[in-house]
């Protein structure tokens, strides 16, 4: 038995809730502006661009025409596209001018999932604006990919990035290369910053490394009643023995001192055996 139908009530714009008369351009999850938001070159944008809506044709006629038609971008598709493209602006990284969050592992590319949350628009609409922008050429896509353990490959987060062009629509362009010459700025502090922690991290872990190594016995005989592997007293040998008591006790935390000197001599003998 099929579904009840239920009927909807269009407001307007496809069931979108498109108001033509007041369009939406305000986020879901607007931008932070201010001491500690984003530059002010990408809000400005943001504001400026809400003049495409009103005169498609004269401010960007290269969205306007990226459906191929000769006729006008309908109006709620042009809400969609100034909505999308404010929160691509949002994320924007001016020294690449990717959609992005730079981070010490690298750069971390935005999904369009992630995106269209912070439109409040469905992922269907923002996948048509998306692909109006990449159209016109204001926005461009490439697709990364993972290789995995079983040999297939995975799709990554597509990179998006924004024009330079859409800043010198507005007016925007000398503005946009100052920033970018402080984003490389403030981005090498960062990086700096993040170097010097890897530093104190690697630092740190050889201090723990020295400790572990100073806690374990010094070569001990063997217990009693235990078959003897008498040791060779030779420094190569005590180095040995001691880098792989260290690696058990990293892994074996909870064994006993004489589990560790067993277990590690144990090792070195077989390696000895087999070689």
């Amino acid at each position: 038995m099929g579904r009840a139908y239920v009927p909807r009530e269009n407001l307007g714009g496809n069931f979108c809730r498109h108001a033509p008369l007041s369009p939406r351009f305000t986020l879901a999850r607007p931008a932070k502006t201010g001491t500690g938001g984003i530059p002010r070159v990408l809000t400005l944008c943001a504001e400026r661009l809400q003049a495409y809506y009103y005169s498609p044709r004269t401010v960007i006629p290269s969205l306007d025409l990226a459906n191929g038609s000769e006729r006008q971008q309908r109006s709620e598709r042009r809400e969609a596209c100034v909505l999308l493209l404010t929160a691509l602006l949002k994320y924007t990284d001016l020294t690449s001018l990717r959609v992005g969050i730079p981070t010490q592992d690298g750069f971390f590319s935005l999904t369009v999932g992630y995106i269209a949350k912070q439109t409040g628009m469905t992922l269907k609409r923002v996948e048509r604006a998306l692909a109006d922008l990449k159209t016109s050429g204001l926005v461009t896509l490439s697709q990364p990919r993972k290789r995995l353990p079983d040999g297939a490959w995975k799709d990554l987060a597509a990179v998006k990035a924004i024009s330079r062009h859409l800043f010198a629509i507005f007016g925007l362009g000398r503005r946009l290369k100052k920033e970018r010459v402080k984003a490389s700025k403030r981005l090498k502090q960062k990086a700096q910053q993040w170097a010097l922690a890897a530093d104190k991290a690697t630092r740190a872990g050889q201090a723990r490394l020295a400790l572990a190594l100073k806690a374990l016995p010094s070569l001990p005989g063997r217990p009693s009643g235990k078959p003897k592997r008498k040791p060779p007293d030779d420094r190569e040998y005590r180095r040995r023995l001691n880098l792989k008591l260290a690696e058990l006790k990293e892994k074996h935390w909870n064994w006993s001192r004489e589990q560790l000197i067993e277990a590690a001599e144990r090792m070195l003998f077989d390696l000895n055996q087999k070689y």
